[in-house]
């Protein structure tokens, strides 16, 4: 078996082969083109051959080349890769033969890969999360040029009528070009959002799994689909304990001989899901009648405070879809 490591940049490779004795077989430094690897790659037979490239920004493209070419491909996780975020002299050379070693000693931690169509979904969903922010931070951009110029928006917020008045009742041609241009591009996104929306949810519509996450209270299409694409296959977490610390929700922990201290929740951690399941708890404890989660955040709430509070109900929502997703079952909140 021959094993090849690979420091993969933005418009090059540095890849290093080796036996399995650690012979170094060759060595060499291309820009990113399929011809390259291919050129690279021909004297290495795929059924006799291993690749480990790590998780960086252009990792997706070169996964799915190489994987076309029949190799067997292993994504190395940079954050539990330390042999290399720790090596005190680094060089492309060196991290591509270090990866190369901790593949050969099957000591590679793996990021987990989704499969194409999972892949292209979580594009569609992080396109959405995108518009959504250069909105908010046009919208952002409006108000902070009307405060700059003591002028008070009689709306709380910059919806549709917010914006007519703004168009309407301002008159300083300096001031009104800005804004207009700021709400111009608002409407481009507010039009963009909608047509990418109503896409998600016809998607979400014929996916068995987010219409049984939309029978929970405050889980619609959209945020069903933003936990399926982020999660990928539900079988890959062994608990929901396992997914619950892979979403955030659970404490971190230091330990110094007999003394035992939960912190804050973890950082490291998949901040959109845990993002989606905070908000969809503000939601889920809203029915006042018979809502256990309601009952749940209110005793809580009286001990630990508020934000604590519904990042219980956020972890009890992690376990609920966990449970949900395994048994292939809804859930009713009321």
């Amino acid at each position: 078996m021959n094993y090849i490591g690979m420091d993969i940049h933005k418009k090059f490779t540095v890849a290093v082969a080796k036996d399995r004795d650690g012979n170094k077989l060759a060595e060499e430094k291309f820009n990113n083109s399929k011809s390259n690897f291919e050129a690279f790659l021909k004297i290495f037979v795929p059924e006799e051959t291993k690749i480990v490239i790590e998780s960086t920004s252009v990792w997706e493209y070169i996964y799915d080349m190489l994987e076309e070419m029949k190799y067997k491909v292993i994504l190395a996780n940079p954050v539990k890769t330390r042999a290399i975020a720790e090596a005190r002299i680094k060089t492309d050379s060196i991290d591509a033969d270090t990866l190369c070693d901790l593949l050969r000693a099957d000591l590679v931690a793996e990021s987990y890969i989704p499969p194409k169509e999972i892949r292209n979904l979580r594009n569609i969903m992080r396109q959405r999360k995108t518009i959504v922010k250069m909105q908010t931070q046009t919208k952002n951009r409006v108000h902070g040029v009307l405060l700059m110029n003591g002028i008070t928006l009689p709306y709380g917020e910059l919806g549709k009528r917010a914006m007519e008045w703004i168009i309407d009742e301002i008159n300083t041609t300096s001031i009104k070009s800005v804004l207009v241009s700021y709400i111009n591009l608002i409407e481009q996104y507010e039009f963009e959002l909608k047509k990418l929306d109503e896409r998600i949810k016809e998607i979400a519509l014929k996916n068995p799994q987010a219409m049984l996450l939309t029978s929970i209270y405050g889980i619609a299409e959209i945020r069903a689909m933003e936990i399926i694409t982020e999660i990928g296959d539900i079988n890959r977490f062994e608990s929901a304990n396992k997914l619950c610390s892979y979403s955030g929700l659970i404490p971190g922990i230091k330990q110094s001989g007999t003394k035992l201290r939960f912190g804050r929740l973890v950082k490291q951690s998949n901040r959109t899901l845990k993002k989606v399941f905070v908000q969809a708890s503000w939601s889920l404890i809203r029915p006042k009648e018979g809502n256990k989660f309601r009952e749940f955040y209110l005793k809580l709430s009286k001990k630990k405070g508020k934000q604590k509070a519904i990042c219980a109900v956020a972890r009890k929502l992690c376990c609920v879809v966990y449970a949900m997703l395994t048994k292939n079952q809804t859930f009713m909140v009321l």
